[in-house]
């Protein structure tokens, strides 16, 4: 299904500095129109994929032409990061792509560091990019909402050519009613500027994914509680590695080797008050993760359970392997009663490990 903003005005047509010169090749509509099916079916059938109906419609669609961009949406495992991989690699022009997560954070160093409005810090951001993929585009919190109302419109009167993807469609961004107001800028935004396509379908691709390299390549290990008692601590032992944060912060590690391990437990990892940029940080410099002692969900509150959501979308970005020692089988996780918002997305992930 694709919904389309109101249509091209003929003065939509012509440069706005020369009203009677035709469009520069790098303009969104321009570079859209390079991105045709027969692109991405063909890296599909490079790369021995067969795509199911629902993503030959998606296919048929972000090959159609658009005028500034696409929000392309669907439930988790459908497929939309490989169809946006695909898309990214075709673009002839500058380009970036930034998941939502690492884009706050960035924006957030350069209004800082640089003393920069919002404006101006997202198009420092931009540089001399065209093309802009935003992926796993979503709204937690009201602090998101107030970030992300300006920053989106700010990015959609950028003149460059914008793709996000996400699990929901625009209506359903933060769905909370205490807050959906907060959004609903940014939401008549996108409907303005962004042909909505869903990408359908009942399978979920990801439980099917290689477990050779990357985060797919980390496992789930349970172990009782009682067992985990027993194992030696850290700090008790005078093994424990301290790992600097912003602010003067530090993690306390069981294992912190620069560039390769890090171990940590869950209560320094997610039951701490650490931010998406804390695990960005990390993410820099540590390239194999241990998550040892995760409790069962039950015993979880509502904030641990959130930053365990926004690990995994750090290390799944970052394509870090991870390797879970929790107190009960991954089924037994799933199955809790008490799993945060996004739960679908974050067992989607899950899934991926060994």
């Amino acid at each position: 299904m694709v919904r389309r903003p109101p249509a091209l005005r003929k003065n939509d047509l012509v440069s706005p500095n020369n009203h009677h010169a035709p469009v520069s090749a790098a303009t969104p509509q321009a570079i859209w129109a390079t991105i045709t099916p027969q692109t991405l079916l063909s890296a599909a059938q490079r790369a021995g994929h067969a795509l199911d109906s629902d993503q030959l419609q998606a296919v048929a669609a972000l090959g159609a032409g658009h005028r500034r961009g696409v929000y392309l949406h669907g439930a988790v495992g459908r497929g939309k990061s490989w169809l946006a991989d695909r898309l990214f690699a075709a673009v002839d022009a500058p380009k970036r792509r930034l998941h939502v997560h690492g884009f706050l954070a960035d924006l957030s160093r350069q209004m800082v560091r640089e003393h920069l409005p919002l404006p101006d810090a997202v198009r420092a951001m931009l540089g001399d990019a065209r093309f802009l993929l935003l992926d796993e585009f979503h709204v937690h919190d009201i602090a998101d909402a107030i970030m992300l109302r300006r920053t989106v419109t700010t990015l959609l009167d950028a003149d460059v050519a914008v793709l996000m993807t996400s699990n929901y469609p625009p209506q359903r961004l933060l769905p909370d009613p205490t807050f959906h107001d907060a959004v609903l800028p940014a939401i008549e935004a996108i409907l303005t500027h962004l042909d909505i396509i869903e990408l359908g379908g009942e399978h979920d691709y990801r439980p099917h994914s290689a477990h050779s390299a990357g985060f797919a390549s980390g496992t789930w290990t349970a172990i009782p509680a009682a067992t985990q008692n027993t194992l030696p601590d850290a700090a008790a032992s005078g093994t424990e590695v301290s790992v600097a944060l912003s602010n003067t912060r530090v993690l306390r590690a069981s294992a912190a080797e620069e560039g390769g391990r890090l171990r940590v437990h869950w209560n320094e990892l997610c039951a701490s008050p650490l931010s998406v940029n804390d695990y960005l940080t990390l993410a820099a410099r540590f390239s194999r993760w241990e998550l040892v002692g995760v409790p069962a969900p039950e015993r979880m509150s509502a904030d641990p359970f959130q930053r365990l959501a926004y690990l995994l979308d750090v290390l799944v970005d970052a394509d870090l392997a991870l390797h879970v020692e929790a107190s009960t089988d991954r089924a037994a996780f799933a199955a809790a009663d008490n799993l945060p918002r996004d739960a679908n997305r974050l067992l989607s992930r899950l899934s991926l490990l060994a």
